[in-house]
């Protein structure tokens, strides 16, 4: 049995009794399909109306966790009832719900001078853009010719150590996050959304959490065992999710079946 068919019916067992979802998801490779121009990474409407059945009912909550901007993920989304968690989530918010990290906030000017130093130096390397986040910095190198990306690099540490700030970098597909230097990752956001959520959802409730990238084996590994925690795509053989799905396909099969689920009568 494949783990989509494992995951329909776990869903199906949860949603025809009492029980209830936390759907916690990654967007981009999620949600949508991994494109070249992450301005390209259009919600489908079939896949915002799932989520919107799934965030209307009683018996479900619905976290949308990215590594983008919290504005830009709600502007994409574009959703009144579910929670937003932006910069890998260290912003958070949703009805009732708002987080900042604290300890990031304190270095959120360090950030702003970093990548208003990248964003002036960027036209010197063709094909690099800088996406300024608040609390975070993307250094984008997609459209950069492989005997450049060294100097990406270059410009991030001259940016970095001209501030005399101690961030974190780490490096995606094709980018580079510049974050700030605190405890906090997806895991710690999911964890923060869970907690809070725990006394609004009918029990037995069934935590999921999606996710393609690298930085969602944070949550995967701090998930572990509390949430069906689920890698997306097959690029990466080794993961510390649980459960595998081939492509955002599958996750939209999924999506529609939880959509189903929660909005069916349930039994009396």
């Amino acid at each position: 049995m494949s783990d989509l068919a494992r995951l329909l019916t776990w869903a199906e067992e949860c949603l025809a009794g009492p029980g209830s979802i936390l759907f916690m998801t990654d967007y981009d490779g999620t949600l949508t399909p991994i494109v070249d121009d992450p301005a390209d990474a259009v919600l489908a409407g079939e896949t915002r109306e799932d989520l919107a059945r799934l965030a209307r009912s009683p018996r479900a909550q619905v976290a949308v966790i990215s590594g983008r901007a919290l504005e830009d993920l709600r502007a994409r989304v574009a959703l009144d009832d579910i929670i937003y968690a932006g910069c890998h989530g260290l912003e958070i918010e949703g009805p009732d719900l708002a987080f900042r990290h604290p300890d990031a906030l304190a270095q959120q000017a360090t950030l702003g001078a970093v990548g208003d130093v990248l964003v002036r130096r960027a036209p010197s390397v063709t094909g690099m853009r800088v996406e300024t986040k608040g609390l975070a910095v993307a250094v984008h190198y997609r459209h950069v010719a492989a005997d450049q990306i060294r100097r990406v690099e270059v410009e991030l540490a001259r940016a970095i150590q001209g501030q005399g700030g101690r961030l974190k970098i780490f490096h995606g597909t094709k980018v580079i996050e510049v974050l700030p230097q605190v405890a906090w990752t997806k895991g710690e956001c999911a964890q923060w959304i869970q907690e809070r959520l725990r006394a609004s959802l009918p029990e037995p409730a069934l935590w999921l959490y999606l996710g393609d990238d690298w930085t969602d084996e944070h949550a995967f590994e701090v998930l572990s065992g509390q949430a069906l925690t689920i890698r997306v795509g097959d690029a990466v053989p080794a993961s510390k999710a649980a459960y595998r799905l081939h492509d955002v396909s599958e996750v939209h099969q999924l999506l529609a079946a939880l959509a189903d689920g929660v909005t069916a009568e349930s039994p009396a």
